[in-house]
């Protein structure tokens, strides 16, 4: 999309834009530097963000409520200058800028105080100690260890010394000399560790000034309390924060939109979905008046965000394509074939009643409570979908907290060979999956023999090998492989001219079987996190029963019981988690997946405290 308006209709097309949500800038490079008024938006921005943390920290510790909705406003309103948040947030500013200075002072009292503190015996006012005409007095600090050689030395030289207190293994000391024999003196004891300090000069002694100071650290906390008291008070208003927060981070995601501008226009760039179009031209037409508009297709030279659209179900498992990367626009999107495959994995690596109905109802209720958005909301969805195929994999295998019961298939516990072959099997559907992808593609791409000997050969080949393992279907196993066998043989290296490179080239290709071999043995992982997370919960199960002899036994059991099976629960979930994505990353979408494409980020409303409602946009016209 190109656009053309007038340089005082920009703020409000961004507006119109950002409501529809459905144009996606692209950032000109010939654009001008930030202007002062985005260098004092960014300010108020982060000033309201670091007062929305002050805010949280007392609104959750005083007046959370975990169970309340966000609340929902209309556009026009979010629009509106929002006076009560940012009197909010200025009083809030004022109150820490106040806390910072008292714990500042605090702080400088209190190191005041830690320096006096070792000569609080010292009745003298400090001010008094000073060099007269004839008398040089010095305040000094001994090793507790030579503090008879001090007193030795000091009565050799006829001098008077006052010892005060003890701080840290050191003895405050005040020395009084004639001012022509205390540089002599001061050489003696300096060689036994003495270290000089020069004391401020006031006109109270030691100990009154620590009273004073002490005072004024419990002044200091009083009105440290009162504000931390107002602060909570204000907290109170946390909506009004969240809302201006919100409106600021709406405000600033336009004002970021560079643009070139001359002198009267200003040019806009971006990206539209095809199917959005009419939708965006209804949006700039209802807002300004004088405006040119065009639309144009992608060149080869342009790189185009990409949009995954899929059933709102699948849609949800999306997330793990994204973790890994968008689809680039010429490939197709691998979500509706991934994550089935992620779905059923992930059941068969958690495999239990139990574990899956605990996990219906711990991610069903963080979704109701916390109430994620974006990716957060699809990783949660995607884990609560899990649930059902743990429950329907847990009955298979018979598996209910760790114990085996009434299995439908086999228990992995007890027959691991099954299981094992089981997850090979299920490796080698996954992975031919991908390589039908991959056949797809290369069909629509105008390379139907690529596909047969780069795909379908290995297919041939890799099922004629499993055959071979079953007494009758020996025979046709064999003949499958070395189908197989022979055509990637003799088309390998078929890009060479020469014909040795050629021949090197189909036997480099046929070596390419132990790749093939090692992504199908990384799916006995599957039977690997399935025996651990049963055996744990069995091992836990056991202990339980072996201290349930009594009533003290049984309390603990339960506390056995809990404990053990949270801790079961937890480390299969983050264990399937990652292992899941795995196969899916490394053996799966290392059969056709390319991915590098530019994820498709419109400009919009992204609200984490509000709803925001724009129901009159609700409806999409294509």
């Amino acid at each position: 999309m190109k656009l053309i308006i007038f340089r005082e209709d920009k703020e409000t097309i961004l507006k119109s834009l950002q409501k529809t949500g459905e144009y996606m800038p692209i950032y000109l490079e010939d654009s001008i530097n930030t202007s002062p008024s985005e260098n004092k938006l960014s300010n108020e921005a982060q000033q309201a963000s670091a007062m929305l943390k002050l805010s949280n920290k007392y609104h959750k510790k005083y007046y959370h409520k975990f169970l309340e909705d966000q609340p929902e406003i209309n556009y026009e309103t979010f629009l509106m200058e929002n006076t009560k948040g940012k009197e909010i947030c200025q009083q809030l500013q004022d109150y820490n800028e106040q806390y910072k200075t008292l714990e500042l002072d605090i702080e400088n009292c209190s190191k005041a105080v830690e320096e006096l503190l070792p000569w609080e015996k010292m009745d003298i006012p400090l001010g008094q100690i000073e060099k007269s005409k004839y008398v040089e007095m010095s305040t000094v600090f001994f090793p507790e260890t030579v503090i008879d050689d001090v007193v030795k030395i000091v009565e050799d030289a006829n001098a008077q010394i006052q010892f005060f207190g003890n701080e840290k293994k050191e003895v405050s000391a005040l020395i009084i000399q004639t001012k022509e024999e205390m540089p002599e003196l001061q050489s003696k004891l300096k060689e036994l560790g003495m270290r000089e300090v020069i004391l401020t000069k006031i006109s109270c002694s030691a100990s009154e000034k620590i009273e004073a100071l002490r005072n004024k650290i419990q002044q200091d906390q009083k009105e440290i309390i009162n504000i931390e008291q107002s602060i909570k008070n204000l907290s109170k208003d946390e909506r009004d924060i969240k809302l201006l927060n919100e409106q600021y981070e709406t405000k600033q995601s336009r004002e970021n939109i560079k643009t070139i501008k001359t002198n009267e226009t200003v040019l806009l760039q971006g990206w539209v979905c095809e199917d959005r179009i009419k939708k965006v031209e209804k949006a700039i037409a209802k807002s300004v008046q004088y405006y040119d508009l065009q639309f144009d297709k992608p060149t080869e030279e342009d790189q185009p965000p990409t949009v995954t659209r899929n059933p709102r179900f699948w849609s949800q498992f999306e997330t793990i394509t994204d973790m890994y990367s968008k689809p680039n626009p010429s490939e197709l999107d691998p979500a509706l074939v991934a994550g089935p495959w992620y779905w059923v994995i992930f059941g068969m690596m958690m495999g239990d009643v139990g574990y899956g109905v605990c996990m219906f109802f711990v991610f069903y209720f963080f979704r109701k409570l916390k109430k994620p958005k974006g990716n957060s909301a699809k990783l949660v969805n995607t884990l609560l979908y899990s649930s059902f195929t743990t429950i329907l994999f847990g009955i298979l295998f018979g598996s209910y907290f760790g114990e085996t019961w009434h299995p439908i298939l086999f228990a992995p516990l007890t027959n691991p060979m099954k299981m094992l072959i089981f997850t090979l099997i299920v490796g080698v559907l996954h992975i031919f999956s991908g390589m039908s992808i991959k056949i797809v593609e290369q069909f629509k791409s105008g390379h139907p023999w690529d596909a047969v000997f780069d795909q379908v050969s290995w297919m041939v080949l890799i099922t004629g090998l499993g055959l071979l393992f079953l007494q009758t279907t020996r025979r046709a196993g064999a003949i499958m492989a070395i189908i197989g066998a022979t055509i990637i043989l003799c088309t390998a290296g078929r890009e060479n001219k020469q014909i040795v490179k050629k021949i090197t080239g189909g036997l480099l290709g046929l070596y390419s079987i132990s790749s093939y071999l090692s992504d199908i043995l990384s799916y006995s992982r599957i039977l690997a996190l399935s025996l651990a997370t049963g055996v744990i919960g069995m091992v836990m199960n056991l202990l339980a029963r072996m201290v349930s002899v009594n009533i003290l036994g049984i309390i603990v059991a339960l506390f056995i019981y809990l404990i053990g099976h949270t801790f079961n629960l937890a480390m299969s979930l983050l264990s399937a988690y990652v292992h899941d994505s795995r196969l899916q990353y490394i053996e799966f979408f290392n059969k056709f997946y390319e991915g590098g494409g530019i994820p498709f980020k419109p400009l919009s409303i992204k609200s984490k405290y509000v709803n925001v409602n724009t129901e009159e946009n609700n409806k999409i016209e294509r």
